[in-house]
């Protein structure tokens, strides 16, 4: 049996009863899931400073005491790697860019007609390891992929393994700096591995690298 590529989830929505329901989905698309819920900023970092998560669904709009942005920031500063996705009824491409820019490696739009529908093809993809954003992220012709797409991997780009456990942590959103840290690395090093994966996918920033991941359809190797 595969590995499941995420197992402790912590979901952040301060509607109680919009939580409930993305729960309720979450288990669905797979039963094993640890998921543990927060409402607003103070709740989730609590969660994340007690245990730790290798996902996080999380609200752009918390309500008083902080915003999705901030626990961004949050986890930013304490290079902490988690894959965080980002829920909102806002998905123009400047919010979207901006929550990836701050460290989000996913973002599902809460807008769609479609509803629940998208929302579980969101969760499947991500779920298996892929990066999920809106048509708004992707630019013309974009796409993100679907639950029956097969897997992309990164077998074409020839990556070395250090250079895919690179990516992974770049996919978290840790700094150069933190990345140094995970892999025992000096941050020249480091430099020099996110240049050569900016070359390697044709992309010049971070933030294109994670889109241009959800459009290959490429699983984030596990760091």
């Amino acid at each position: 049996m595969e590995t499941p590529h995420f197992r402790k989830t912590l979901l952040v929505e301060d509607q109680g009863l919009t939580r409930q329901a993305m729960k309720t989905l979450l288990i669905q698309c797979d039963p094993l899931l640890e998921v543990d819920e927060a409402g607003d900023f103070a709740g989730c970092t609590a969660a994340l400073a007690a245990r730790q998560y290798d996902l996080l669904f999380l609200d752009y709009q918390l309500g008083t005491g902080g915003c999705g942005l901030d626990v961004l920031h949050w986890i930013a500063e304490r290079d902490m790697p988690i894959h965080v996705v980002m829920l909102s009824g806002q998905d123009d491409r400047e919010t979207v860019m901006e929550c990836i820019k701050a460290g989000a490696s996913g973002f599902i739009s809460k807008r769609s007609d479609e509803g629940d529908a998208v929302f579980r093809s969101a969760l499947d993809t991500i779920l298996r390891g892929q990066i999920y954003l809106p048509h708004t992220a992707m630019g013309k012709g974009g796409f993100s992929p679907q639950a029956r797409l097969p897997m992309a991997t990164l077998e074409g780009l020839a990556l070395s393994p250090r250079l895919a456990e690179a990516l992974g942590y770049l996919c978290q959103g840790l700094s150069n700096k933190g990345i140094a840290r995970k892999m025992g690395l000096t941050e020249n090093t480091v430099k020099e591995y996110s240049g050569d994966l900016l070359e390697k996918f044709g992309v010049r920033r971070r933030t294109e690298l994670i889109v241009e991941m959800a459009r290959r359809g490429i699983v984030i190797p596990r760091s």
